[in-house]
């Protein structure tokens, strides 16, 4: 039987996920349940104006209380984060034959790139951006998609509301309706969702006392808070190994998109094209000043979804080579000196 790692089904794809993402999950020490670091940065916030904790704080006082219900949480949500992410190729034939590689892929990049750090919140956030660019995905359609751009605007709003580094990622509301060329009441509706999360939030906060305004500057002042760069100066050699081979993927991805660009359909154009700019917006996020290099795991939710247009056109023998050298690297992260 000749093994073509492009066309993999659906079962050993999400296998291969679930194995990627346990191996990086359990074979980490588990956080600190008795550091006061989340009490602390609480603290500090109620002080100024706010009567809650923030959403992201919330996961980090979960992870630290509960650890071991954290690592399954956040293995259910890259599973989820993993699936999303393979409805996007599976339902609109991306690239020309049915494939699920999208699924592993996800696993391998966010694994590798998270610096050691792969957190609830991490993919949580990932989840909320897969999840909102699935639901743009789909509102690319003949009629109205009012149900689907709601969604997919108050995902990418509780994303910034969880992680307010992603700030810059709120571009991709205006570019998914340019890009899918929605009608105004589509975008209003989307304007709609993207406020729903962060309005609900200054309601609560102001309701329990706190200043209605003070989660926006919760918000403002932890996506000002930082150096630029200052993470990935830093940064230990493994991981600069794996973003290098990483971004080297993906321009070889993005290089075979532009040479077979009119060798797919029309929605698979626009769906592709789309892709490649959440990516530059992923990567004009971690130009903020509080972006860590965990946060660069994000980018492995489009990268998913544009890498497995370059291996279904590459030779099969030279694809598995790569691919299965990868899902190796991947595994052995955690048990390396420096990850």
């Amino acid at each position: 039987m000749k093994l073509q790692i492009a066309r993999q089904p659906f079962v050993p794809a999400f296998l291969t996920l679930t194995l990627v993402t346990a191996v990086s999950l359990w074979g980490m020490p588990a956080p600190d349940a008795a550091t006061d670091e989340p009490v602390a940065r609480v603290a500090d916030m109620i002080g100024s104006g706010m009567a809650m904790s923030m959403p992201g704080e919330m996961l980090l006082q979960f992870q630290h209380a509960f650890p071991g219900w954290a690592r399954w949480a956040t293995l259910f949500a890259a599973l989820f984060a993993g699936m999303s992410i393979g409805r996007i190729s599976v339902h609109t034939n991306l690239y020309g034959v049915s494939s699920c590689l999208t699924i592993p892929l996800f696993g391998i990049f966010s694994c590798a790139l998270a610096d050691s750090e792969v957190s609830l919140m991490l993919f949580v956030t990932a989840l909320l951006l897969a999840s909102s660019m699935r639901l743009y995905c789909a509102a690319f359609r003949n009629g109205y998609s009012f149900d689907a751009m709601f969604r997919a605007s108050f995902c990418l709003g509780l994303l910034v509301l969880i992680r307010p580094v992603a700030l810059p990622l709120l571009v991709l509301l205006p570019f998914s309706i340019l890009v899918f060329q929605r009608t105004l009441r589509e975008s209003v509706v989307a304007l709609a969702g993207l406020l729903l999360a962060p309005a609900v939030l200054c309601y609560a906060n102001w309701a329990m006392g706190g200043s209605f305004v003070a989660p926006l500057v919760a918000v403002r002042n932890e996506f000002l808070g930082g150096i630029v760069f200052l993470s990935f100066l830093s940064a230990d050699e493994i991981w600069l190994w794996s973003a290098g081979v990483f971004m080297g993927l993906n321009i070889w991805g993005i290089g075979s998109i532009a040479a077979h660009f009119y060798s797919v359909g029309t929605r698979a154009r626009y769906l592709l094209a789309y892709n490649i700019g959440v990516m530059v917006f992923c990567m004009a996020a971690l130009c903020g000043p509080a972006a860590t290099t965990t946060d660069t795991a994000w980018m492995a939710v489009p990268s998913a979804v544009l890498l497995p247009f370059l291996f279904v056109r590459m030779f099969s023998t030279f694809a598995t080579l790569i691919y299965l050298s990868l899902l190796a690297a991947t595994l052995m992260l955690p048990h390396l000196p420096l990850a």
